[in-house]
């Protein structure tokens, strides 16, 4: 089982190299499964196919789907995000805000991560393709474990006692309301999952990412800073693809120009990467 996630500036054709990549792997053989945690999706138009939030099959051992993190957040989180809601209503903020506000920090992009963990083990499939969101919103979701992992474990446990402690007597002196078991339930569910996450997403013979750039000053700079970053929060990096990258044959007084600025920026690449393979996607 293989998980392949591709990351990188906004732009640089993660979405074509990712279900180009897909697509070779289950020519070859491999059932593959590639979907999209961007917002933005594009990927059922790089497939020329309407997905949707579930698998769709496009082609015989590919299927594709486009996660749609408000599916994922009333699936996996329904029972936290209500009380939450309620909360919030009970604190005098507008219905809609309170919906808003029920939504933590950092879910939108854990519940991807989580989708991702559930298809790999439901064993489906020998490989798993994820078009990744551009850098910022990439690092957001890598980091998410990490960061609600903290509440789980050091605010949550005395919540539930405090609650229990004062549950008989909140109705008397106060109208907020206090989560129930089902709350702390779903809660717990919820950690086991996370716990899971890290075994799977660090794991570099399971899970690595690959960094897609164009041969650009400011795309090359972005790229460097998201793999020192992958690099701190210990994912493995197996590869970088330059995309874009103009052909020989193709000659002329404007493209002779480009190709040498290419080679220049080529030439940073491989400094800035050397520990990396380099693999070359020609502009077509």
């Amino acid at each position: 089982m293989r998980i392949i996630l591709f990351s990188g500036k906004g732009g640089v054709g993660k979405t074509t190299l990712a279900a180009a990549t897909a697509t070779r792997a289950a020519a070859h053989g491999h059932r593959t499964l590639v979907l999209s945690t961007d917002a933005a999706h594009s990927l059922g138009d790089s497939l020329a196919l309407r997905i949707g939030a579930e698998p769709t099959l496009v082609a015989p051992g590919l299927e594709a789907m486009e996660l749609d993190v408000h599916h994922e957040l009333e699936r996996e989180f329904g029972p936290i995000r209500d009380f939450l809601a309620r909360f919030f209503k009970g604190q005098g903020l507008d219905e809609v805000v309170a919906d808003e506000m029920a939504v933590l920090p950092g879910m939108e992009e854990l519940f991807s991560l989580l989708r991702v963990a559930e298809l790999a083990e439901s064993k489906k499939y020998d490989l798993i393709v994820v078009d990744c969101a551009p850098t910022g919103e990439t690092l957001r979701m890598l980091a998410a474990p990490d960061v609600l992992r903290f509440y789980f474990r050091k605010i949550f446990p005395v919540q539930r006692v405090l609650v229990r402690t004062v549950r008989p007597v909140a109705p008397l002196v106060t109208s907020v309301p206090l989560p129930e078991d089902d709350v702390f339930a779903a809660l717990k569910r919820l950690y086991e999952r996370i716990e899971k996450l890290d075994p799977l997403l660090r794991d570099p013979h399971v899970t690595s990412i690959r960094i897609v750039l164009a041969l650009e000053k400011m795309v090359i700079a972005e790229s460097e800073r998201l793999f020192t970053y992958l690099g701190l929060y210990g994912y493995s990096v197996d590869a970088v693809v330059a995309n874009r990258v103009l052909p020989s044959n193709l000659k002329g007084p404007y493209f002779d120009g480009w190709a040498r600025m290419q080679t220049r920026h080529m030439t940073r690449v491989k400094e800035g990467f050397s520990s990396l393979p380099i693999l070359e996607s020609p502009l077509r």
